[in-house]
């Protein structure tokens, strides 16, 4: 692949998906050398995804089709995709991780001798942490747009009951995004006249969370529903062919499907629905230590930095004139 000219730059701005489809992407990938030791340096499982579908989207946009196309990559190229994930609306904290994730593949192609330098290496990247509170932090969505969402499954069918009860815990528990679908039957129950739900979280460690009654009911009647629901081992969110967990990309889709079915244009995903919690949990008035417990978060600085409405929308100067 050459060094784009500069008017070629421009035609890669314009591009959005490429000439690859994300799975031909994801194979191109798996054929680079050394791609294996690469992911194997994050511990998080979340991470090595997240890191491998960045990587993945930056070959689909490009069109890249070759490992040696990915090595022939050019700090041009990168400014390229850098300013097509700006054009499409992609907040800076996500170009952010997407540019550190690329970064991280050409450090260890150099440190492997595949690339001569790191194509990263000398692009800015958008800052996030002095823009203000919350800066960074995925959207929110209002009250009348979750109810919409929450109501939008169709219950006369088991699909429709399971999708109902995993966007409830998206919404009342501020799950992340594949912490539903590790769910098993075990992990929900009740503790005293608590319901509780045990999700495995970041660090495969247990945090079990007393759950809102409407969440639980939800759960409940899906699970009565189901031909699992007495299998403790089984998990509770199973696909159409059961057996296995769902697919971070299903839960994406599935997200996305209910958030278009209740009339929200922008481009939805499932932490939207964690951020939402946060949120209103603050505006409820739950003490920031609670949350934090709630979500799982490690530190009660990234808990605060969700309180959008409470903390930033609030002092706006706007809002306290009038004439």
């Amino acid at each position: 692949m050459q060094q784009p000219e500069p008017g070629d730059v421009k035609s890669l701005i314009d591009i959005k998906k490429g000439e690859l489809e994300q799975s031909d992407a994801f194979e191109v990938l798996a054929n680079v050398r050394s791609e294996n030791v690469w992911l194997a340096n994050f511990s998080s499982e979340n991470t090595r995804d997240a890191y491998q579908r960045s990587v993945a989207s930056f070959i689909a946009t490009l069109g890249i089709t070759t490992p040696d196309d990915l090595y022939a990559v050019k700090q041009a190229h990168v400014l390229a995709w850098r300013a097509s994930l700006d054009k499409a609306g992609l907040s800076q904290a996500t170009i952010a991780n997407r540019l550190s994730a690329l970064s991280s593949l050409y450090k260890h192609l150099t440190d492997q001798q595949l690339t001569p330098s790191n194509p990263v290496a000398g692009v800015k990247r958008p800052k996030t942490g002095n823009a203000g509170i919350g800066s960074g932090k995925s959207p929110t969505l209002s009250k009348r747009q979750v109810r919409s969402m929450l109501d939008a499954p169709n219950t006369g069918t088991l699909q429709g009951l399971r999708d109902r009860a995993l966007l409830h815990v998206y919404f009342y528990v501020g799950a992340r995004c594949s912490e539903p679908a590790l769910l098993k039957v075990r992990d929900f129950g009740y503790d005293a006249e608590f319901p509780i739900l045990a999700l495995t979280i970041k660090g495969k460690k247990t945090n079990t969370v007393a759950i809102n009654l409407e969440c639980a009911k939800a759960i409940r009647e899906y699970l009565d529903a189901s031909s699992h629901g007495l299998d403790p081992e089984a998990y509770i969110f199973q696909p159409v062919k059961p057996g296995t967990p769902l697919s971070r990309a299903q839960l994406y889709k599935l997200f996305e499907r209910y958030a278009r079915m209740a009339g929200i244009d922008s481009t939805a995903f499932p932490h939207m629905a964690r951020a939402t919690m946060i949120t209103a949990a603050f505006e409820a008035g739950c003490a920031g230590e609670d949350i934090q417990r709630t979500v799982g978060h490690s530190s009660i600085t990234t808990t605060e930095g969700y309180n959008h409405t409470a903390q930033k929308h609030r002092q706006s100067a706007s809002l306290k004139i009038g004439y």
